[in-house]
């Protein structure tokens, strides 16, 4: 953000004062180019003051379009000065947008936009800070505050503006209005002997808060220091002020200060030129945030692309607009008036109507062709026609009747297959030869007894196993005839093997013979559920092993 101290001001538009043995400091913060938001009109108005107030024998320090971070530099340097310097009256003037929030109230910097609670102190400056400040010289301090709100629209609690009442510090006067109307009151309060209240006296656009003694000027009478300067010259110098400005405010405010000069008519001749220009016209009209999202939707409907719908009139909608009055053979501006928006709206609601009636001709035309297909596939009676269907109107109107009617074949032939594969199963399973289980699986590779098939298979290409004489087993056991001490010792260690043999009694019932025939498997035996004189010397001295370890 760009700061400046104005050499403009080489004349003042405000009525000649003598300078006075006062010693004061003044501050002119004038806010009028911001970035993100329509640009605030009037700092004209502002700076002109310097003159007026350097022949009060102020000191005065004039910055334009600041940022917030600048603006507290600023202060930080006038509060310096009051600390340090041996002021005995101080003036802030601060001419821009301002936002409040209950009693809370921020000036805002030239890089603000629209806050909210977390980027509100980021935006602005509390007046606070600024009433603080001031509050450092009682009875010699003004605030004045030329207010132009917000131009946006504002939520979570904050208002664009100052609030009807602001707590003032003692001893700072609090002066806010308009532009003009601040620096009227201005003008005159620098004019020694006069008090603030006679100087905002019979001005409906200025409000005084806070310090107003009814009888104790702001700059006591005395002697000047120096002559008065020339009316006439003062008044030539004041025209020349405006003129080089060449804004609405400035002309306003040599207008407020010279209503019977000499360059009357010529300033209310450039004021008005000032008021006819496009862009003037448009800002008189105090379009919403709601309102230029409105015609850039209207610009949008009509193939001008603003490049965004947010409210915002950068130069993407800007170029919008002057195509949309080449289009119309108006003049190319950029800006807009109220007939314009008015016959933009017009042509916006027209064409949004067009677009309705397309989309409904299109949405009837989709639905008969959508229609007629289906009625041409077979009306969901053919699997073919519907799938055929689904690929044309994925989301037709059949599409869930196409749909459903798929899924219920899909799932008619899961079932039938599933049956068929049974079926060969046990076809396969009765002949039980490594042919019929070959036949199943080149049938059904991916059959739900495939596995089953391949392990049969291989079970079959294995080598005959001899035939198991159990009888002769359980003879060959019994001859042993085992007492009951080393039956339980084999049952334990049937039991560490994790065999599961059963409560360790010395009977061998079926827990017993499944775990021996486990044993048997584990160590590549003959399984046959009883013991030999082999596998009882194993298992006891195994068992031996374990009781040493």
């Amino acid at each position: 953000m760009t700061t400046r101290i104005f050499a403009l001001l080489t004349a003042a538009i405000l009525s000649a004062t003598p300078v006075w043995g006062q010693s004061g400091t003044a501050l002119i913060v004038a806010n009028e180019d911001y970035t993100d938001l329509r640009n605030a009109r009037g700092s004209g108005a502002m700076v002109q003051l310097e003159r007026i107030l350097e022949g009060a024998a102020f000191d005065v320090d004039i910055a334009t379009n600041l940022s917030a971070n600048a603006i507290r530099a600023a202060l930080s340097a006038l509060s310096g000065s009051l600390r340090d310097d041996g002021y005995e009256r101080v003036v802030f003037l601060f001419s821009g947008y301002t936002v409040s929030s209950g009693d809370d109230v921020w000036l805002m910097g030239t890089d603000a936009r629209a806050p909210d609670v977390a980027s509100v102190e980021g935006y602005g400056v509390r007046l606070d800070t600024v009433l603080s400040i001031a509050g450092q010289i009682q009875g010699g301090a003004i605030v004045a505050l030329a207010d132009y709100g917000f131009p946006d629209d504002l939520s979570g609690g904050f208002r664009g503006g100052l609030p009807p009442l602001i707590d003032v510090p003692q001893g700072v006067t609090l002066v806010r209005g308009s532009s003009v109307g601040v620096a009227a009151v201005l003008r005159d309060v620098s004019e020694p002997g006069t008090t603030i209240g006679r100087a905002a006296a019979g001005r409906s656009d200025v409000t005084l808060d806070g310090f107003n003694p009814p009888y104790l000027a702001f700059l006591p009478e005395g002697e000047p220091l120096i002559p008065a300067p020339d009316r006439r010259e003062e008044d030539r110098l004041a025209w020349q002020t405006a003129r080089d400005l060449g804004s609405v405010e400035g002309y306003d405010a040599y207008l407020s200060a010279y209503p019977q000069g000499d360059f009357v008519a010529e300033a209310r001749a450039a004021r008005q030129q000032l008021m006819n220009t496009p862009e003037r016209i448009e800002a008189t009209l105090g379009l919403s945030r709601d309102e230029r999202r409105a015609i850039q939707r209207d610009l949008t409907i009509l193939n001008f692309d603003p490049r965004g719908i947010d409210g915002i009139f950068g130069s993407g909608t800007r170029g919008a607009i002057r195509s949309w009055q080449g289009r119309n053979d108006l003049s190319v501006t950029g800006y807009l008036d109220r007939d314009q928006i008015f016959r933009l709206a017009q042509q916006g609601a027209r064409r949004a109507a067009e677009l309705e009636e397309e989309a409904r001709a299109r949405a009837a035309e989709q639905e008969r062709q959508d229609r007629q297909f289906w009625r041409d596939t077979g009306s969901g009676q053919d699997e073919v026609g519907m799938r055929a269907y689904l690929e044309r109107f994925p989301d037709g109107i059949f599409a869930p009747v196409a749909q459903d009617r798929l899924a219920q074949i899909e799932s008619q032939r899961r079932e039938a297959a599933q049956a068929r594969d049974r079926a060969a199963w046990d076809r396969a399973a009765q002949a039980d030869t490594i042919e019929a289980y070959q036949a199943y699986l080149q049938a059904n590779s991916e059959g739900a007894f495939a596995e089953q098939a391949r392990g049969r298979i291989e079970e079959l290409r294995r080598p005959a196993q001899p035939e198991i004489d159990y009888a002769a087993a359980q003879a060959e056991e019994d001859l042993m005839r085992l007492p009951t001490f080393t039956r339980v010792i084999i049952e334990q260690r049937l039991g560490r093997l994790g065999l599961d043999p059963g409560p360790a009694d010395g009977a061998f019932d079926d827990d017993t013979r499944r775990a021996i025939r486990r044993y048997q498997r584990r160590a590549d035996l003959p399984v046959t559920g009883f013991l030999t004189q082999p596998i009882v010397a194993r298992l006891l001295t195994e068992g031996v092993v374990d009781i040493l370890r």
